[in-house]
């Protein structure tokens, strides 16, 4: 039977760490490795990782950074580590239902040459009551695709899968590490690009693990005192003009910012996914048809003249 690793990034998730961890170790299927790297937490969490630690000595590898790195980095180092054969992805913070991992392993060795599968997500609250809706019901483009019609997406830029859903074989490290060192390409659009222009990523049409959104609740005093209204001099009228002016003026900059990272982001990814596709293109492969990836090619060299 092949290996299992877990490559799992925290940064100060002490308040959901126990629930995450709990929910690994009751897999019907269970990891060879656990690789959780720590991106310089401040909280409890290295001292609930070392509580599991004690008792998996054999099982879980514990990383430091000695700087923070930021999140995909983090992954990144964690994936570099992981010499199983198959590698899970997880967040800090969610829960993984029982049959995850085994069904995402059944999923790889029925179809070897997909390399990458994915599956859906359950919504649950802070306290971990499901909120009712699932992510590919709940997103603003039709999901899941895959294939051409995830080529095509992923040419125009959009994400299509969550890191935490990816279950991929070791076999694809070669072609995911270095990670592309830019701001804009998270670990799992990487990794879903890499996946669907050099293998055949699967979908699994089950809601595996339990995705917790964070209820962050704002509350100011502020709005709840009644302002009174008072007469304004002329000199108050002119400070406000003054202030509107310069608002206005800031509100256009920051449109202008805005633009400028916009088209910084479609270059950045547009490369992205040219790398893959030059990846592709040297590894003889001949899964994607040539005018398919002319059209791709074509598109993405477009946005990068932007």
């Amino acid at each position: 039977m092949k290996t299992i690793g877990i490559v799992m990034a925290t940064y100060n998730g002490e308040r959901y760490l126990y629930e995450q961890i709990d929910s690994i170790f009751s897999q019907s299927l269970q990891p060879d490795k656990i690789i959780v790297v720590d991106d310089c937490s401040t909280d409890g969490t290295t001292d609930i990782i070392a509580k599991y630690r004690k008792n998996h000595p054999e099982i879980i590898l514990f990383i430091q950074n000695e700087k923070n790195l930021g999140y995909v980095k983090t992954f990144e180092r964690g994936i570099s580590r992981c010499q199983t054969d198959y590698i899970a992805l997880s967040d800090q913070d969610d829960i993984w239902k029982p049959n995850k991992i085994q069904n995402c392993y059944h999923a790889l060795e029925h179809n070897t040459d997909a390399k990458l599968c994915f599956h859906d997500l359950e919504f649950i609250d802070g306290d971990g009551n499901s909120i009712g809706k699932n992510f590919w019901e709940s997103s603003l483009i039709p999901l899941p695709v895959s294939g051409a019609a995830a080529r095509k997406q992923l040419a125009n830029l959009i994400d299509l899968v969550p890191g935490c859903t990816i279950f991929f074989s070791s076999d694809l490290k070669e072609y995911l590490l270095p990670m592309p060192n830019s701001k804009w390409s998270g670990h799992d659009w990487w990794i879903a690009v890499v996946g669907f222009f050099l293998a055949n990523p699967i979908i699994i049409n089950e809601a595996l693990t339990r995705y917790r959104i964070h209820e962050r609740q704002t509350c100011s005093l502020a709005v709840n005192i009644k302002k009174s209204k008072k007469r304004r001099s002329y000199k108050d009228i002119f400070f406000r003009i003054k202030r509107e002016t310069k608002r206005i003026i800031l509100k256009g900059r920051i449109k202008k910012i805005r633009s400028e990272e916009k088209k910084e982001r479609e270059r950045a990814r547009s490369r992205d996914v040219l790398k893959a596709i030059s990846m592709y293109e040297a590894s003889n492969l001949n899964h994607i048809p040539k005018e398919e990836l002319s059209n791709l090619k074509d598109m993405l060299e477009s946005k990068i003249q932007i």
